[in-house]
């Protein structure tokens, strides 16, 4: 599913929903693809969508977009000109793009990719060495999807004339941002920066005393301009003071003071907790919740 408004004929979908990581059982990153994601897309331009705003977090995918693509028309060959698979194992065999059948082509549609990190396509700060892992890789499959990568780079330069690797951002949700830009033309903007201007933040952040947020997992990947830590700047700006809640927090008092939050409740105290407090969330949370109203009580804002 995703959110249309009528008004300005603009669909909302989250990547999450139809291709993340919490809808699925056991991590597979080489095997996953964006296609959902891009049925999604697809429905709404049929039904009159002339924006898409695609919000790319928690995605399970490292296939730089091409699922996404083959659901909207497009098709992945290798050097015999057969079709492949839209999927991160296969982007070292692509050889060709056949476009010829693209709607977006078709029809006058404008793509935001919503995203909140500034990673590079490939390499060392790429989508498949950072974020992989996290989606079930080893470390020889982190190598084959960063090569993969490598190699749609050079086709989407060679095709489109666009080097996604000079990018920031390019490398977001294992290469969706930069497989967007150069496939549909679609602009990068930031996704907090979208999600406070729907909901005036801002102005919202004036008329309180202390912010609380929260993240699955806070650690030096924080840092690289994710969303809690925009919203963190954001209130300080204005003096207010910020907590945060996570599942697992794997930093100490230089990353806190880094990020601009004063207090840090992590659900999972330590690395051994983590797949206790997933089985027992509510729980956890109910208790968290508890601790932060006692210390809210007794503390002066």
């Amino acid at each position: 599913w995703y959110l249309y408004d009528k008004r300005t004929k603009t669909a909302y979908v989250e990547m999450a929903k139809a291709s993340g990581l919490m809808l699925i059982s056991k991590l597979d990153v080489m095997n996953t693809s964006s296609f959902g994601t891009g049925q999604l897309i697809k429905h709404a331009i049929e039904n009159g969508a002339k924006k898409i705003a695609l919000f790319i977090g928690g995605s399970a995918t490292n296939d730089a977009g091409v699922g996404i693509a083959n659901a909207l028309g497009l098709y992945f060959k290798d050097k015999n000109g057969e079709e492949l698979k839209p999927i991160g194992k296969n982007l070292l065999n692509i050889h060709s793009i056949d476009d010829s059948e693209s709607i977006i082509k078709e029809q006058a549609v404008e793509i935001l990719i919503a995203a909140d990190v500034n990673n590079l396509f490939y390499g060392n700060n790429g989508a498949a060495y950072v974020y992989a892992p996290q989606k079930g890789a080893s470390l020889r499959e982190v190598i084959h999807l960063d090569k993969g990568l490598q190699n749609i780079s050079a086709i989407f330069k060679a095709q489109y004339n666009i080097d996604v690797q000079n990018i920031k951002g390019s490398g977001a949700a294992g290469g969706i941002g930069g497989g967007m830009i150069a496939l549909f033309n679609a602009k990068l903007i930031s996704g907090s920066e979208l999600i406070f201007e729907l909901t005036d933040i801002e102005q919202k952040i004036k008329s309180v005393d202390l912010i609380i947020t929260g993240e699955g997992k806070i650690d030096e990947q924080t840092l690289n301009d994710k969303l809690i830590f925009k919203l963190s700047k954001l209130a300080h700006n204005y003096n207010k003071m910020v907590w945060a809640v996570c599942g697992y927090y794997k930093g100490g008092d230089r990353l806190k003071k880094l990020l601009g939050i004063e207090k840090i409740f992590s659900l999972a105290k330590s690395k051994k907790e983590i797949e206790f407090t997933i089985n027992n969330a509510e729980i956890k949370l109910s208790e968290t919740a508890t601790e932060i109203a006692e210390q809210i009580k007794n503390f002066k804002l």
